[in-house]
């Protein structure tokens, strides 16, 4: 599903990037800046998560089904009630649910899964820019220590690095809309308002620059 109209500003602006880097922080200082409605997820909610950290393969398929369905109920929410609204930010894109389920499902389960997530992905509203936040490995984990979440306290260092690697081969290729790549390693987007405000400055730029107006030809 398409954004349903272009504007100076982008009414849809989604972040991504690896645990740990920082999206849900941004999300919330341009929601605070900007007046923004966020769409935010939800890991609370999924009941095999803790679970999922102790023993990836015994949970991995009841975890990544119950992430797929709980962020489809909450984009389709959210393309019927706020799409034409104040300006929406996200902490993560619908195409998430796919690549963590590369990750850590086997074979034969990412066969079945495929089958929901090929419906369901459809039916998603597409941002208008959406922004890659990324970070060396062991910047990733010391802000994972620090926020101390006790169901990520038994995350290894191996599934880390290989989501930082997915996320990265993945944005090398992403081209369905503007894409603006941000190293969090030396900027605290939670204290500082001028590396906030040039960021936003960077979204508008890109999202403009897409929908300018071909140049005319003269024969």
């Amino acid at each position: 599903m398409k954004p349903p109209h272009a504007s100076e500003s982008p009414r849809y602006i989604v972040i991504e990037g690896p645990m740990g880097v920082g999206k849900t922080t941004l999300v919330n200082r341009f929601a605070e800046r900007y007046d923004a409605h966020t769409v935010l997820e939800i890991f609370e909610e999924n009941p095999f998560l803790a679970d999922f950290y102790e023993d990836r393969d015994a949970f991995a398929f009841q975890t990544e089904m119950f992430f797929l369905l709980s962020r489809y109920r909450q984009q389709e929410t959210f393309s019927q009630t706020d799409l034409f609204g104040r300006m929406s930010i996200s902490d993560y894109l619908f195409v998430k649910c796919r690549l963590f389920a590369s990750l850590t499902l086997s074979d034969h389960e990412l066969t079945l899964y495929d089958r929901m997530y090929s419906i369901l992905s459809t039916q998603v509203p597409s941002p208008d820019v959406v922004v890659h936040l990324h970070a060396p490995l062991e910047v990733l984990l010391e802000r994972i220590e620090q926020r101390g979440r006790s169901y990520e306290m038994d995350i290894d260092t191996d599934y880390i690095a290989r989501l930082r690697r997915l996320y990265h081969n993945f944005f090398s290729h992403y081209d369905d809309t503007p894409l603006i790549e941000v190293d969090t390693k030396d900027v605290d987007f939670s204290r500082d308002d001028q590396a906030v405000e040039d960021l936003m400055s960077q979204v508008r730029n890109a999202h403009q620059k897409a929908h300018a107006p071909a140049p005319s030809v003269e024969f």
